[in-house]
């Protein structure tokens, strides 16, 4: 196990995954209006997606990923279009209520389908994977067990530091509030994941 490389990977992960991007503000606005448990589920999926991404990268398959520019644009077209979807829904949530049975209705792995779509089509992870991190370590370098080690700490940094962001977020989907106040941030929420949506589409 190369440690040189697992850390400077890791100190790639916390700058990626802290510096807010359509990731983030996604989970955050799935935590304000559907609560932190959901949340964990679309973050999940973005650590499905960004894992997809290291084992491109790591296989040497960034420069087909780059010519499969149509298959990726429809992901991105894809993602986008979902979250803009369930912002809309989040903003038509008028009520705890309404909101509530929002969250039933919707299946988790759908939520976490939405997170790995948003991973694969932000431009972000897609840079840092295809671009970044082979300027910063050696992939020849790169075995097995550290491929298997990289996915965890993607996992790790992911629910700590985006979970984090989420957390706090759902603090306001705890707070009693009169049934205005909640339509006030269930809209701010559904506001925040289609334009996540569009910004993914239009990037």
């Amino acid at each position: 196990m190369n440690i040189n490389l697992l850390i400077t990977f890791l100190i790639g992960m916390i700058v990626l995954a802290a510096t807010p991007g359509p990731g983030v503000f996604g989970s955050m606005a799935k935590a304000a209006a559907e609560g932190f448990k959901m949340s964990l589920f679309f973050i999940g999926g973005l650590v499905i997606g960004d894992s997809i991404l290291l084992a491109l990268a790591l296989l040497g398959l960034s420069a087909i990923a780059k010519l499969m520019g149509g298959m990726f644009l429809a992901i991105r077209i894809a993602g986008g279009l979902y979250l803009v979807y369930l912002g809309i829904r989040m903003f038509r949530s008028s009520s705890i209520n309404v909101s509530a049975k929002m969250k039933k209705e919707e299946n988790k792995w759908q939520t976490c389908l939405s997170g790995m779509l948003l991973s694969l089509g932000n431009p972000k992870p897609i840079l840092f994977y295809a671009s970044v991190l082979p300027a910063i370590i050696n992939f020849n370098e790169v075995r097995l067990i550290d491929a298997l080690l990289m996915m965890v700490l993607i996992a790790f940094v992911s629910f700590t530091v985006v979970g984090t962001y989420s957390y706090i977020a759902s603090l306001t989907h705890k707070i009693q509030m009169s049934e205005k106040m909640q339509t006030r941030t269930n809209q701010a929420a559904g506001f925040v994941m289609a334009t996540v949506g569009i910004f993914v589409m239009i990037q």
